[in-house]
């Protein structure tokens, strides 16, 4: 195991320089994920504004990344949210992560806040500090465009953020891969880029890969992973015609899928907006997310008539299909994707947007909006036109939109007689499963580091749906501890998390060997996952969070499902939480006792 490199920028004096992570901190921590974690931890004073220039932004590669491994374009970023107030990780697909590595570099700081609109240029470990006053309310591709071809480099990876960002909504994302609209999306951290004056990054390419500290090992690894792929043709097949959202119908007749703002179950329209029944009328194109992917499940959607012809978009995923689809009550393929496409370019994370809108929807005709509060606009569920509108106002900080834009917690505040219902988990808007009756799913909500979360600590919903189990109470601690510890890794490694279903925990340790040289047992592995969920779990309680914070929007613990398979249910999570807190060596306030910690190596 070698040091790491840290390339270090201060935006508020134009400086820069590099930091030596140690081999130790390395092999502990492994990359992604898991390097965001130490770093944030060591690196941000508790209490740090979110908005402040002392906060951080961190973006990491992990030991996939550089050598043209599978499933490898990613990148991890990380930042205290201002959305939360929380921990904060966010991955984006894309070639940043493996330029990172090609350059020498663990990860990429950037601090402070430069004093006017600036953007970087990162080559050969070097740093030049560029006006962004001429890209500043550019939306995200003409942006990344503008810099690429002003930096001289035209195949380089580079991030910015849009109008968005630039006005600090803390909705606001940061978009990567140009027209393909890759995003940081999770958690506001186009807002943190904003608020440092930053526009964006380029990141120059070298001319080779890094070299594998194992060859031969790498090359067992690309022939033991194409063996899997082989085992699994209809995987990979549905994943090549549909992608993630291929399953939309089944997801809703397991009482799954979430409807109007999280009131129901039963979506009549969800064939309207599900990519497998909807081939004909919405043909897409198959694309990767990135290079090395030896089964892509993206795609471009192109709308070719109707209200919203032209709209185009790589994607949409499930996340989106659910959160403006179902949970707007819209089942308008094309909807969608204008709505999608307008988040895109102005640097919006589509999953929350659509929750906010959904919020606003149930505000709307509860009578605690009136027509004169959404400026005339019709914003009821199920009306597809008002969907699209609110999201170009969100985007443009226009009137309800530019509340909607703080997400639904903030608006709830501002808005009387909503709290009830403002669908978030510690700020942040939750990912597209229904877990009235999926008590792992539940709990992994109630846990997770970075709020309103799928995926940080696994996603029980699927399993416990398929099994039969979601009603289930015992045995759920081990059962998130088992999924938030694979998930973990395979973001520290960094993997595509969908190839997880394939490769599994084991594809681990022959990657680690090739990257790094180094062999990790399965208890070598478990004890890395488990450090890092740990020191995500003390950054929180430095924060000042609690039991009291791994909760549930009311509506889910006191409302019972009103249809569908689950009907009648609600969540009773407190000995739920009980069963996981013992489970991941914590005790009954969600504190690690001192054994866990002494167990990982870490200190609180």
């Amino acid at each position: 195991m070698k040091d790491g490199q840290l390339l270090v920028v201060d935006l508020s004096n134009r400086s820069f320089h590099t930091e030596t992570i140690p081999a130790r901190i390395m092999a502990d921590y492994v990359g992604g994920r898991g390097l965001v974690a130490h770093l944030l931890y060591g690196k941000v004073i508790p209490g740090t504004d979110p908005l402040g220039p002392q906060n951080p932004l961190i973006f990491v590669a992990g030991p996939a990344q550089g050598l043209s491994a599978p499933y490898s374009p990613k990148t991890v970023l990380g930042t205290k949210s201002p959305l939360t107030g929380t921990y904060l990780y966010s991955v984006a697909s894309g070639s940043f992560g493996h330029d990172l590595a090609r350059a020498g570099l663990s990860g990429l700081m950037i601090t402070g806040s430069a004093q006017e609109p600036t953007y970087l240029v990162v080559e050969s470990g070097r740093v030049s500090f560029r006006s962004a006053r001429h890209l500043w309310g550019k939306k995200t591709v003409e942006a990344q465009q503008n810099m690429v071809a002003d930096s001289g480099h035209p195949r380089a990876s580079v991030l910015a953020i849009g109008p968005a960002g630039e006005r600090g909504a803390l909705l606001a994302a940061i978009v990567t891969e140009g027209e393909r609209c890759r995003t940081f999306g999770r958690g506001g951290p186009g807002a943190v880029m904003g608020s440092k004056n930053l526009k964006g990054v380029v990141l120059a390419r070298e001319a080779s890969n890094k070299a594998a500290a194992d060859p031969q090992a790498f090359q067992d690894f690309w022939k033991w992973v194409n063996r899997k792929l082989k085992e699994a043709p209809m995987w990979v097949e549905e994943r090549r015609l549909y992608g993630t959202g291929a399953d939309m119908v089944t997801l809703l007749k397991q009482g799954i899928l979430p409807v109007r703002n999280w009131q129901s179950a039963v979506f009549p329209g969800v064939e309207k907006i599900c990519p497998a029944t909807t081939t004909e009328e919405y043909p897409r194109q198959s694309v990767a997310c990135g290079p090395y992917c030896p089964s892509p499940c993206s795609h471009i959607s192109r709308i070719e008539s109707g209200p919203y012809k032209g709209a185009r978009t790589e994607g949409p995923e499930y996340e989106t299909y659910y959160a403006m689809g179902s949970n707007c009550g819209v089942d308008r393929m094309d909807a969608i994707v204008a709505a999608e496409e307008i988040c895109d370019q102005y640097g919006l994370d589509t999953m929350s947007v659509g929750l906010a809108i959904s919020f606003a929807m149930e505000c709307y005709e509860k009578g605690l909006l009136s027509s004169q509060d959404a400026e005339e606009l019709d914003l009821r569920f199920g009306n597809h036109a008002a969907m699209v509108e609110m999201t170009r106002r969100i985007a443009e900080g226009q009137g309800l939109g530019r509340l909607l834009g703080q997400g639904t917690r903030v608006a709830s505040r501002e808005i009387p007689g909503s709290e009830e219902f403002a669908i978030n988990m510690k700020g942040m808007e939750p990912g597209g499963y229904e877990c009235r009756g999926l008590n792992g799913q539940a709990v992994q909500f109630a846990l997770s580091p970075r709020g309103g979360c799928h995926h940080a600590l696994g996603l029980p919903a699927r399993a416990e749906a398929a099994r039969g189990t979601g009603r289930e109470t015992t045995g759920k601690g081990q059962l998130l501890k088992k999924g938030a510890v694979d998930r973990i890794l395979y973001d520290c490694a960094i993997l595509c998390t969908f190839s997880q279903a394939i490769l599994g925990r084991e594809a681990l340790p022959p990657l680690l060997q090739a990257s790094y040289g180094q062999s990790y047992s399965p208890e070598d592995l478990e004890k890395v996952g488990m450090r890092i969920l740990t020191l995500e779990r003390l950054f929180n309680l430095r924060e000042g969070l609690g039991r009291k914070d791994d909760t549930l929007p009311s509506r889910l613990l006191k409302e019972p499902m009103a249809d569908g398979p689950n009907k009648g249910f609600v969540v009773d999570l407190e000995p739920l939480k009980d069963d996981a807190y013992a489970a991941l060596g914590w005790d009954s306030e969600g504190r690690p006792t001192a054994a866990t910690l002494r167990e990982l190596g870490l200190r609180s």
